[in-house]
This record gives C-alpha cells, structure tokens and sequence, in this order.
C-alpha cells in the first residue's frame, strides 16, 4: 500500500533539514600536518571554525566566488597577517606561528565580513 503524499512530504522535509543542521555547528581541527585549507565565495568562509594548538600553520587560502576576497587573521581587533586580494579561482598561502588565543578570520575587502565571511580559529 503506497503511502499518502502529504504524511510523506512533512517527514522527508524533517530528513532533508537535519542532515542540514548536522553539519553545522561543528569545530575544524588542525591536525599534525600544521595545515589548514580554507575556501571563501560570496558570504561564506568554510571552515567557520577552526582550533588547533600554539605554533606554526599554513592557511591555505581558495576563492571559490566570483568576486576578489582576502584573509585577514585578527587577535582583539589586531592585525596579525592578512593575504592581498585573491582573484576568483585563485589561491593565496598564510605562514603564521600563533600563541594561545582566539583569532578571527574574516575578508576585509569592501563588507565581506558584514555579509557573513568570517570565522574563527581558536588557539589553545
């Protein structure tokens, strides 16, 4: 016996939106390899956030969008190092060494970071 369209479509509905939600929320972590792969487009840096312990780490920068972004690693408001503008398809590289804090990732180019790109990465 088939089963009615409208108890079906309320339920996959339900499905469709927590396979959503699982994804989010969820921390990145470095791992041993001190390297850290991050992607911007229009409104979305991914990962959103990231930990890793005190040291050295390459950000590896992609711009999946169409339009020119950059990365700008901030400590209260600090500059600590930022890439220049990175054209669409295009990848820049950040070397850093961080002490324990919380940083913010975020592209400073004209309202990036207004319109939702940016993150964090947490140094413990």
């Amino acid at each position: 016996m088939p089963l009615p369209t409208a108890k079906l479509a309320p339920a996959l509905v339900a499905l469709a939106v927590g396979a959503l939600l699982a994804g989010c929320g969820q921390t990145h972590r470095v791992g041993a390899g001190r390297s850290l792969q991050v992607t911007v487009t229009e409104y979305r840096l991914r990962p959103q956030d990231v930990s890793m312990g005190a040291g050295t780490v390459a950000i590896l920068v992609h711009n999946l969008g169409r339009l020119t972004h950059n990365l700008a690693v901030t400590e209260d408001g600090q500059l600590v190092a930022a890439t220049d503008g990175i054209p669409p398809g295009s990848s820049a590289e950040l070397d850093l060494s961080l002490a324990p804090g919380r940083y913010l990732l975020a592209s400073t180019i004209l309202s990036d970071q207004s319109l939702g790109l940016y993150g964090t990465l947490t140094v413990s």
